[in-house]
Formats: C-alpha cells, structure tokens, sequence
C-alpha cells in the first residue's frame, strides 16, 4: 500500500538544525542530550597489598600504565598496571636518593631530584636502572639547585628552586619574598634556561626542609607549566616561552598535589583529614588554564596527597595515609540543562509544509536507541496557517520559536494548550487530531546522568492512508467505528508497509556490494567459500568478486597466488619442485633441498611473511584455503618466514632479510647496555673508535 502517500525526513544534522534546540546535539549515533567526558573511578591499586613495599611517599606515571612508587625505604618500585606485577628499579639499599626525593617520568625516562641526596637531579633508564646524567653538590652550571618541584614533558626537564638562601643560624632556610626560579633542561641533561619573576617568590620564611612536598609542578601538553604552593593555596602560570602569566591566590584549603589533562585543565586535590563521623566533603577541585576555579570533580571523594595525569588523560590520585591509589578515567555524562537543571533536553521543529489546507496527517516512525531509565517524547500540533496570537502579538510561530531572545520557560509556556498528549517512546505512532497544513513537532529527551536516548532518524507521513479505504463506504459512515477501523488497519499497514521495504531493498541480500555481515557470508556459501568470524567482510566480498577467476584458475600456481593475495593482502611466494632442480643436481645441496622444500615432486612450498599470518587462526584458514585450491595429488608446504639471517635456512634477500652499511652503536634512551656490561678491547691496547669490532677484536661481556 503505497498510493500517494508522502513523508518528511529527518536524519541529517541540517535537519535538526531547522528547529530550535537546548541542551541537545547530533553525533555519530544520532540526536540526543549533550554529553561532556567526566572523571569516574576506573579502579584502585591497593599499595599495601603489593608484596615488599613500604608505605608510598611519591608516585609517577609514564606510557603504557607504568607506575613508579618511591616507599618510605627510598625503595623504587615499577609496578605494571596492564600485567599487575611490580618490581624494584634498583637493588634495595642503592643509596642513590632519598625517601623525600621527587620523581617526574617522561617515555621510559625517570628523573629524580633530591636536595637531601648526593645526586640533587639525575636521569635513569626504567628499561635497566642505568644511571644517563646526575647532577651533584646543589647546583647546576652555577645556578643553585634546591629541588623543591619537579616536572617532565616529552623535551624537557623542569625543577623548582629557590636562587636565594639564607644560611644563617646554621640551617638553610627561603627567606620572604626570596626568589623562586624554575630550571629547565633538555633529557640529555642539559641547561637550558632559567625561568623566573619579581612576583614569583617565597610567601613566608621556611626552612628548607619543612618545604618538603609543599610546592607542586606539572607541564601542560600545550607547553605551559604550574606551580602550586599549597601551603599558601598561590597558583602560579607559566607560558612556554618562560614568562609568568599570572598569579592567583586560592581558597584557602588544605591542598596537596597538581595535575593538567590533555584540555589544559588543572586539578588539585583536598588533604585534609577528617574524623570517622564526618561526612566526606573532599572534592578535587577543577581549575581552567587561568587557574580559575571551574568546579569539582565528583567522581571521587577522599584525601589527595598527590595527583596525576598521564597520556591518556587517566587521573592517579594517591592517598598516602590509607595507602591506596584510585584511577580515575574519563567517561561520558549528560549535561544538565541550565533552564531546568536537569539531563533532559527539548527540541522545537519549524513547521513542516503539506501544502493543502486541511491535511490529515498519517503518523510518525522513529529509529531510536532508549536506554533503561530513560525516555524519548513527541508532541504535536497541526494549523491551516503559520502564525498565531503569541505574547499578545501575532507573529509566525517559525520565528517565535527561533528568537533567541525569548526564554525557554516562555516558549512552553506560550504554546502549552497546543501540543498534544506526549507519545512515549514511540517507533510507529498515527497522529491524532492533527489536521491543519502546517504540523510542528516538540521532542523531549529524558536522559539519566549517564545515558541518553538517541533519535537517528525519523519520517513523518501525510496525508492519512489507511486499508480502510480499500473496505466498502458503510465501514466509513460511523465515525467512532472509522476512528477505531483506521487505528487497527494500521496495524496491518505498518506490517506490510516493512515487507515492501524489504522487498523495495532486496538487493542489499543479494549484492555483495551492499550485503553485510550474515548476509554476505550466506552469499559467499554460494560459490562454496566458507568463513568464519575471522573474516573481515572486505575480505568475504574480495572473494565473491574473484571467484569466477579463482573458479577459472583452480588448481593452478596463478589461482594458489590470487586466492593468497586476496585473504592477505600480499602476494605469496610459491617455490616448486622443478625450481630446485639446480640445487639438487649438486650431491652437497640435495640434503638442504630436501629439508627446505621437500623432495616429493608432487610438493611445493609456499612462502609467506610475518605480517600475512600474525595469529594461528589466519595461519589454518591459509593452510584450508590451500587445501581447497591445490591439485588433488598435491601436497602444499606453509612456511613462514622470520626476519632474521640464518644460513641453511629460509632466509631470502629483498624479502625478510636486508643487507645495509655498518652502523656506529651509539648508547641513548632508545638504545641501551645493562648495568653489567663491560667493553673489552682485544689487543688494541683498549683504544676505542679506532678498531674496535664487535666479535672480531672487541667483546661484549
């Protein structure tokens, strides 16, 4: 039943950007309430479970989920979130630094500065503890060099220090208003600048070491650096060109720790400690890249003694006293509409047009995703003309609704009386009542805090058509038994209405070029290919596009290749028997002939690379495809090779082995000795860069 029946579509993002919205947007999976990525807890690393450690004092974070945990032993721990194994960095008793020290990580660097230590700043290896560059005797190409902070981005190393001391009364301690300056190096250890400000200085007298784990740094990704004194809740900004760009004095709180994600936003944590009847009150506090307070993260509740943030923007907070470091991950939340509060969202249409005056409108479809918990209303109203009596002026509705200047409240309230009834969820509704050449549509989005509805798309059909027209006029004269008779033939109407879709779009079954998933697979059952969920669907539909080629070439060396080709991507290498016929008419190359390519006349050998078969699965689906296309009275031989140089074995030039020029070994944070490595000369009276060859007249042991 199609006659002339019409419809209106909305399924675009200009479609929903001819109404007027509040708190909704479109996304890849359709319309919705607007959602933002908020911190929520991903997991907790309870420290004192971790087997040998001593209670934490100072985390750092580095790629691919690494923790390094600095114990109150000066022990320094590596523990492996992805594999939940740690170990320790350096023997226990190193003597390298102390438990006061400060740590700062950056790829597979850890930088170390402590003022109580030999070494006041150094750089070690994580890969093996290897000591790169160190710093020694507080100062630094006579700069004085007093860690207090410390901080690492991908180029450089940032450390806090007072330039001035006062030595008097036999301790050193930072005088007011004594000048604080931030020392930059480069990885390598170099000095690179020094950055400093009149306004950038020491808020009271303290003595040094009672300064300990008071200041706070952390590097933005965008170049700029923070620092946090929170003994004095001051936040001063850095530009990465060194100078400050602002100050900012904060509420006063107890505050520990600083950190900044990938956005520019800062976050500091709540120290304080409370009694067991309290409730707990402690936020992180969120900050903009002015330092201006934003609001908290509610994620999580508890003390913070020191935060993080690592690539991928998940936050570590470390709780010292319990003993407990909590992951916080981004995940995404409604935002709650400012008219109402609350994670809803409204959107207004323009009026859609028929046309004709008196238009029976028919009803609504709607491809929507509706979480538990949430809900997805329609309203509507339909009129002969565009304009009406609103706020005591006539005007088009069309433009009363988009005036940005009237409020939401407003809105609802002017046109309440018209909208119809809500239709709750609905996915093929009729309209009814709506009669009239204009109809307009008022959407609601009830969303929980963590989950939207989600519109795709919708249609709205016009004018009414129904099975009852094709029924004898006495079924039309009642009209309570029309009403009824339209409302239940729908039923049927919608039903059949889909079968001609289906029908309308057949050949998405039956065109490997439309068919997916199952249906492409069925089709594939058709020229006898059989796959399984290791099949990609372009690798399913390269197969059905060739087969009169592979059916054409069965059983031949072209048809082997092809078929390889398609599921790999890369053309394979097939070695015959007639091709080593060379090789074995020497007596001494017939042993290695043989155990390379076999000495079957009827075998032939096929060479692929790592990255044709990377799992067992693709490499058995290889070795069935082989066994489908290979002659009957044939044996097919799979060889993977390796890239390596292995005399006696698959080795081939060109194809997983490469010859190059000699290459100087140069030692750096991408290549490195272990720690007990010795560089022996043999009898070149220990010159080295002169000839020393590794394996010839040098060793290494």
């Amino acid at each position: 039943m199609r006659g002339q029946n019409l419809f209106f579509s909305i399924n675009r993002e200009e479609d929903w950007g001819r109404g007027t919205g509040y708190n909704v947007g479109t996304e890849l999976a359709g319309c919705g309430v607007l959602r933002d990525n908020k911190y929520g807890i991903a997991g907790t690393l309870p420290l004192r479970e971790l087997a040998g450690t001593a209670p934490v004092m100072e985390i750092a974070v580095s790629r691919h989920e690494h923790l390094y945990l600095l114990d109150e032993r000066a022990d320094l721990w590596i523990y492996d979130r992805r594999n939940a194994d740690h170990k320790r960095l350096f023997a226990q008793g190193h003597g390298l630094f102390t438990s006061d020290a400060r740590l700062a990580a950056s790829g597979e660097l850890l930088f170390v500065a402590d003022r109580e230590g030999e070494r006041t700043l150094a750089a070690y290896h994580t890969g093996n503890g290897q000591t790169l560059w160190s710093r020694t005797g507080g100062e630094a190409d006579g700069m004085p060099l007093h860690p207090l902070a410390i901080a690492a981005d991908t180029r450089y190393v940032y450390v806090l220090t007072p330039l001035e001391l006062d030595t008097g009364g036999g301790e050193a301690a930072v005088r007011e208003g004594a000048k604080l300056g931030i020392i930059q190096f480069t990885h390598g250890g170099a000095l690179t600048g020094v950055w400093s400000d009149p306004g950038f200085g020491q808020h009271a007298r303290a003595k040094l070491r009672h300064l300990t784990r008071t200041y706070f740094m952390t590097a933005a990704i965008s170049g700029g650096l923070y620092v946090f004194d929170t003994l004095y809740a001051r936040l001063f900004g850095f530009g990465a060109d060194g100078r400050m760009g602002f100050k900012r004095d904060l509420p006063s709180l107890p505050y520990a720790g600083l950190c900044a994600d990938g956005e520019g936003k800062l976050y500091a944590g709540d120290s304080r400690q409370l009694d067991q009847v309290s409730e707990d009150d402690r936020f992180i506090v969120q900050m903009n890249a002015a330092g201006e307070i934003a609001g908290r993260v509610t994620g999580f509740r508890g003390k913070a003694d020191q935060l993080l943030v690592d690539e991928k923007d998940r936050m570590y907070i470390l709780d010292g006293e319990e003993g407990v470091v909590t992951i916080l991950g981004l995940q995404p939340q409604t935002l709650p509409m400012k008219e109402t509060g609350v994670p809803e969202g409204v959107w207004f249409s323009s009026a859609y047009d028929s046309t004709e005056a008196d238009t029976v409108w028919h009803k609504m479809t709607l491809d929507a995703f509706v979480p538990d918990g949430t809900q997805l209303r329609v309203s509507y109203f339909s009129l002969n003309e565009d304009s009406l009596f609103l706020g005591g002026v006539y005007r088009k509705v069309d433009d009363w609704l988009a005036d940005p200047h009237i409020p939401y409240r407003e809105k609802a309230a002017g046109l309440a009386s018209r909208w119809s009834a809500p239709v709750i969820n609905p996915e093929d509704a009729l309209f009814f009542g709506a009669t009239g050449r204009y109809l307009w549509l008022k959407i609601e989005w009830i969303a929980t805090e963590r989950y939207t509805p989600l519109l795709q798309s919708m249609r709205i059909y016009f004018p009414r058509e129904t099975y009852l027209s094709y029924l004898p006029a006495v079924y039309q004269e009642d009209p309570a038994s029309r009403d009824f008779l339209e409302r239940f033939l729908s039923l049927f109407g919608t039903l059949f209405n889909g079968i001609e879709d289906e029908i309308a779009d057949l050949s998405r079954y039956i065109d490997p070029r439309r068919a997916t998933g199952e249906h492409l697979r069925w089709l594939a059952a058709w020229v006898g290919l059989e796959t399984d969920d290791y099949w990609t669907d372009e690798q399913v539909r390269a197969f059905i596009q060739a087969a009169p080629e592979l059916y054409r070439y069965r059983g031949t060396r072209q048809g082997l290749m092809k078929t390889i080709e398609i599921y790999t991507g890369i053309t394979p290498l097939i070695v015959e028997h007639f091709q080593t016929k060379a090789m074995r008419d020497h007596a001494e190359l017939r042993e290695l002939s043989d155990r390379l390519y076999g000495g079957d006349p009827y075998t032939f050998t096929v060479l692929l690379r790592p990255e044709q078969a990377p799992t067992e699965k693709q490499r058995v689906v290889i070795e069935q495809l082989l066994d489908e296309q290979k002659p009957a009275f044939t044996e097919a031989k799979l060889v993977l090779l390796q890239p390596w140089i292995y005399l006696d074995l698959h080795t081939y030039l060109g194809i997983n082995t490469v010859l190059t020029e000699p290459s100087l070994l140069k030692l750096n944070p991408d290549s490195s000795m272990p720690n007990d490595t010795l560089i022996v000369d043999v009898g070149m009276e220990k010159r080295m860069d002169v000839h020393t060859r590794l394996e010839m007249d040098s060793e290494l042991e």
